[in-house]
């Protein structure tokens, strides 16, 4: 066989084994989502463009695969698509995640004006003087998409209202809808994040707990190594959509806010006063008393003279 013809056959032979090997995969696409309806943002255009700066700076983390972001306008949606696994990493509402008993291990919380979260406030109609005229009133909320009426009644107001106390609470898409509804006469009240301005005819009636913004989070499906990386990459996020940026999981003081979820302790000027347990030591302890002596026979009134036989 000439020396031509060996050399065929070798290219041949190389060509066939490459073709039965199998081929190395590319990098997996990584999707970021975003779950944050209470998040002050403008519009749906600008979540999806926050999410998607978010994703490409991740991007030069991730060893080459390609990061994508993503919006999702219900929990159902996004607990549906964290089940599948179609998404690895997500920016989710705090609300939501308490509510659910922080089930994501957190990377980070979101910054505004340098904090990780922000007081709410009780936004009514003019015509309101104070919580006590809300009793039986309707009221909204930015969807939390979980336990709304425990986020009410013992988050943001410490459990000094009973769960009846509201006629309905109503779920809006987002803080800002959830104002609105006061406006256009679908609610009397509605509970916001400081930072949402309250509209003409209506008034900020108190100002209430904080609340973590929204969280950096790994799901079941994202990889160990890369959460790491994307742990350290996005605190170098330069900002967006009404976010300064990232900071340390802490920053957020998410384990506080999943607690007071099931807390519900009367307290302040719209509590009633616990009842008075007082004990007899307690009554007498420091105390003397006199007790006058008076001859007990004095106190005993004579028997009435007998009465004589009559013969």
């Amino acid at each position: 066989m000439s020396a031509m013809s060996a050399s065929r056959l070798l290219a041949v032979a190389a060509c066939a084994l490459a073709c039965a090997l199998p081929s190395v995969a590319a990098a997996e696409d990584i999707t970021i989502g975003l779950f944050a309806p209470t998040a002050p943002f403008e519009g749906s255009g600008d979540r999806v463009s926050f999410v998607n700066a978010v994703a490409d700076h991740l991007a030069g983390a991730a060893g080459g695969a390609k990061v994508n972001g993503k919006v999702y306008a219900s929990a159902s949606a996004f607990s549906a698509a964290a089940r599948k696994g179609e998404i690895q990493f997500a920016i989710v509402d705090a609300p939501y995640a308490a509510a659910n008993g922080l089930p994501y291990t957190i990377l980070a919380a979101a910054l505004r004006g340098g904090s990780g979260s922000a007081s709410w406030q009780l936004v009514a109609k003019s015509s309101i003087g104070s919580i006590r005229d809300l009793r039986g009133a309707r009221v909204a909320i930015p969807s939390t998409g979980a336990k709304a009426q425990a986020f009410v009644t013992n988050a943001l107001l410490s459990g000094e209202v009973e769960t009846s106390y509201f006629a309905s609470i109503t779920e809006a898409a987002d803080a800002r809808s959830a104002v609105t509804m006061i406006t256009v006469g679908k609610a009397d009240a509605a509970f916001v994040p400081t930072g949402v301005e309250a509209p003409s005819g209506t008034r900020r009636l108190l100002t209430l707990p904080s609340v973590g913004w929204p969280m950096f989070v790994a799901l079941p499906a994202a990889d160990g190594k890369l959460s790491a990386a994307f742990a350290t990459r996005i605190k170098s996020f330069g900002g967006g959509g009404g976010f300064s940026g990232f900071g340390d999981a802490g920053a957020g003081n998410y384990r506080s806010l999943a607690g007071s979820f099931g807390r519900s302790n009367k307290k302040g000027l719209m509590a009633l006063p616990p009842p008075a347990r007082l004990s007899v030591k307690d009554l007498l302890t420091g105390r003397s008393f006199t007790v006058p002596q008076q001859d007990v026979l004095e106190l005993v009134e004579p028997p009435p003279p007998p009465v004589a036989d009559k013969k």
